[in-house]
This record gives structure tokens, C-alpha cells and sequence, in this order.
């Protein structure tokens, strides 16, 4: 995959990178439905940023990995 299909996440300060296609691999949730017209899309860093504790997050992005893999 491309530089394109690639998009950072920046939760509670910590950046993670992970593909487009993985987060839509689980339709009608939040991260599947970003768009650079929200409020927390920042176009200067080219990044979301959600206010949340990034250790929890660091789960939630693995549950999108594996069920990416099923």
C-alpha cells in the first residue's frame, strides 16, 4: 500500500500509523468514517487527534489489525 492509503492518529500525544483500509474493515464505527473535514483532522501535521488514553487506544488498533486479517 501506498503513502496515500496511510494515515496517523495522534491519541493523548501518542502517534500511530496504520492504513485507511484497516480502519474501514469494521464499518459504522468513528475511525472508520474519518475524513480530513472533521474537527479533529489537523492538515498541518497531516493528522487526527483524539484526546483519549493512547494505551487503551494501542488495543483498540490491534482489534482493527487482527480483524483486518480474518
Amino acid at each position: 500500500m501506498d503513502g496515500e492509503n496511510r494515515i496517523i492518529l495522534n491519541v493523548g500525544g501518542i502517534r500511530y500509523e496504520t492504513y485507511k483500509a484497516t480502519l474501514k474493515k469494521i464499518p459504522a464505527t468513528r475511525l472508520s468514517r474519518l475524513t480530513e473535514a472533521l474537527a479533529n483532522y489537523d492538515p498541518v501535521l497531516n493528522e487526527y487527534f483524539f484526546d483519549r488514553h493512547p494505551g487503551v487506544f494501542a488495543q483498540i488498533l490491534n482489534y482493527y489489525r487482527i480483524f483486518a486479517d480474518l
